[in-house]
Formats: structure tokens, C-alpha cells, sequence
């Protein structure tokens, strides 16, 4: 145990400190002080839900017309096809391909789909996160921009961890982006598991 009055580490068996003395018994205890927890300094003035949710509109919109440009341009169209006929249409797999075979039909749907959903998006967002301007052209709109926890320059692979982050932010049916407008720094689930802010321009 410490002793209430010097502080210094004294035999619990003993009525008085060993160092200075003093009655243990009849001492009060200091009180225990927990430090708070440090969050790091204030690196600037953090974006909220809304600036951040019509970045995404924006966002979205350009990754849809870059998404049809490359599907067309390496001819994944059929991809595209097999899965409307497939989700909307119902129709049976084997009769979407002259092949007759499911795997004729899965391989493109997986390339065309992986290519939409995957790829673009992951490429688009990390890329244009870590260049220079920190910021995707919707984020550049709203004049807000991606950092580290220090409101440095964030490397290709922190916003690449923060952007495959949000598949986890959406499947806990997007608890994960409503905590941007919770939390005290705005930060969503994606954003603490790539250690990033999201700050609004100076």
C-alpha cells in the first residue's frame, strides 16, 4: 500500500509508514486521480454527416458514369446483361449463354460486378485521398478533406483500409456512418479503422 501522506510504497502489515512515520490508520486516503483519456490534439474542424453524405451523392454519380465507361471499354457488358437477367428477370443460368453452362454466365458476372462494385470505387477513393488535394471531387465540392489522426497527408493504404472499412460501416445495417454524427472528432466506423478524420478545409 502507499502512504496517504508521503506517497512512498509502505508495508500493508504495519501501523505506521515505514518511511516518515506517520499513522496510516488515522491518515485519510488520497482520492485516486485517472488520468482522462488522451484523443490526441485538434487537428482542425471536423466535417459532419451532411457535408460528408452529399460528397458521397457526388461521388457516387461519378463512379457510376467512370463504372459504365470501363465496362464498355473492355466489353464486360454481357456481365452486366447475365446479372439484370438473372436477379430481375429470373431467368435460369444455363439458358443465358450459348455455352448452356453456369460458368459461362458466372465468370463475366463476376468480372463485370467485381469491376462496378469493387475495383473502381477502391481506386477512385484511395487514389484521389492520397494525392495532393487529400480530397475526391465531391469532397472537393464541400470543400472537406481526408487526413491521419495528426491532419497529415494519409497514405495509400490508410484510405485504402478506411475504404474497404465502409463494407463493414454498411453491413451493420450503416451504424457505422451514422456514428459521424455521433461521435466527438465525426468520425464513422471506416474512418477509425483506417485512422483518418475527416477535417473541413481551411
Amino acid at each position: 500500500m502507499f502512504c496517504p501522506k508521503c506517497g512512498k510504497e509502505t508495508d500493508a502489515s504495519g501501523k505506521f509508514c515505514q518511511w516518515c512515520g506517520s499513522d496510516i490508520a488515522s491518515l485519510p486516503a488520497k482520492p485516486v486521480i485517472v488520468p482522462e483519456e488522451n484523443e490526441g490534439p485538434e487537428v482542425g474542424v471536423y466535417a459532419g454527416l451532411g457535408r460528408r453524405f452529399i460528397a458521397f451523392i457526388v461521388d457516387a454519380i461519378l463512379i457510376l458514369l467512370i463504372g459504365i465507361v470501363t465496362i464498355t471499354f473492355f466489353s464486360m457488358t454481357n456481365g452486366i446483361k447475365y446479372a439484370y437477367y438473372l436477379s430481375v428477370q429470373r431467368a435460369p443460368i444455363a439458358d443465358l449463354t450459348e455455352a448452356g453452362t453456369a460458368d459461362a454466365a458466372l465468370g463475366p458476372i463476376v468480372a463485370a460486378l467485381g469491376m462496378l462494385i469493387i475495383v473502381i470505387p477502391w481506386l477512385y477513393f484511395a487514389g484521389f485521398e492520397s494525392s495532393r488535394s487529400q480530397a475526391t471531387p465531391g469532397k472537393v465540392l464541400m470543400r472537406i478533406m481526408v487526413t491521419d489522426m495528426e491532419g497529415n497527408k494519409p497514405t495509400f493504404a490508410r484510405v485504402t483500409l478506411r475504404h474497404f472499412g465502409k463494407f463493414i460501416s454498411a453491413l451493420i445495417i450503416f451504424i457505422g456512418f451514422l456514428m459521424i454524427g455521433l461521435t466527438k472528432k465525426r468520425q464513422g466506423l471506416h474512418d477509425k479503422i483506417g485512422s483518418c478524420l475527416v477535417l473541413l478545409e481551411d
